[in-house]
């Protein structure tokens, strides 16, 4: 039987790592590639990919109320509801719910089915439940909605690495080489893999009371004030604002933020301390 490879992406997380799937002898066969992002490796989740194809559970036809269905009677039936629906309580009865591991296409097409199709305006995605805070404040901090504003790569030129509520080493198992070089601050209330990794290897774990991140955050900023580590032309050159944040700073020195927080006064210096260095 004749085979063929295809170079493709892993379709889970943002790392996106490359990986090769050669297909053609029953279940396709993925290996890793090099690429930026993984640089050859691969999770669990992406060497076990293609394993949901040959599932004993993945359903390879419609069901209708949980018996098998030909595609035309299950579509049938599908939009004769919706029709039903809409007619009965408006065309913003019904809604729509997409979800991140669509593609640009689909997203597309989902986009105009809601739209076009339903006429409803009721168009949702997980990531309202999941990423949209995070991509908010990308947004505010550096123009982009998510993902880092510099290629992943660069970290491994980097010094110090701050990695505030991210388990990296269990959730993106390939981006942890990027780090071997840096030394880890790793923020996060439990003590997961990636804080023990930091550790391990002479970094620090910080553990503020969950919802107190901003506390720290200030308290860490207010030590780097006050202590003349801030790069001035920087914050002149690059951001806005900075006084006014500054103005909220300079109430939270350490010792009141560890109170609020739980992280050690002289853990917070010891981090803008790295930094600077």
């Amino acid at each position: 039987m004749s085979t063929h490879q295809v170079a493709t992406h892993c379709p889970y997380c943002a790392l996106q790592c490359g990986m090769t799937v050669t297909a053609g002898g029953g279940v396709p066969v993925v290996a890793p590639r090099e690429f930026p992002t993984n640089r050859g490796g691969l999770c669990q989740k992406g060497w076990t990919a293609a394993e949901l194809l040959a599932h004993p559970q993945r359903l390879t036809t419609p069901l209708v109320h949980g018996q098998p269905a030909s595609w035309e009677h299950a579509l049938g039936y599908v939009a004769d509801r919706l029709r039903a629906v809409q007619a009965a309580h408006g065309r913003d009865a019904v809604a729509v719910f997409g979800g991140g591991g669509l593609t640009n296409e689909k997203c597309y097409l989902l986009g105009k089915f809601a739209r076009v199709a339903l006429g409803t305006s009721q168009i949702d995605y997980n990531g309202r439940f999941c990423m949209s805070s995070a991509a908010a404040a990308g947004n505010r901090a550096f123009g982009v909605d998510r993902g880092m504003p510099f290629p992943v790569s660069d970290l491994g030129e980097a010094d110090v690495v701050v990695l505030a509520g991210a388990n990296v080493a269990e959730t993106m198992p390939p981006f942890v080489g990027h780090l071997r070089a840096a030394r880890q601050v790793v923020i996060d209330p439990r003590r997961s893999a990636t804080a023990e990794q930091a550790v391990a290897a002479g970094g620090l774990h910080l553990a503020p009371q969950p919802g107190s991140d901003l506390a720290l955050a200030l308290g860490m900023l207010h030590v780097a004030v006050v202590e003349g580590q801030v790069d001035q032309d920087y914050v002149e050159a690059r951001t806005t604002g900075f006084d006014a944040v500054w103005r909220v700073a300079a109430r939270w020195w350490p010792e009141r933020a560890e109170r609020v927080c739980g992280v050690a006064a002289a853990d917070m210096r010891a981090v803008v301390r790295m930094l600077a260095s």
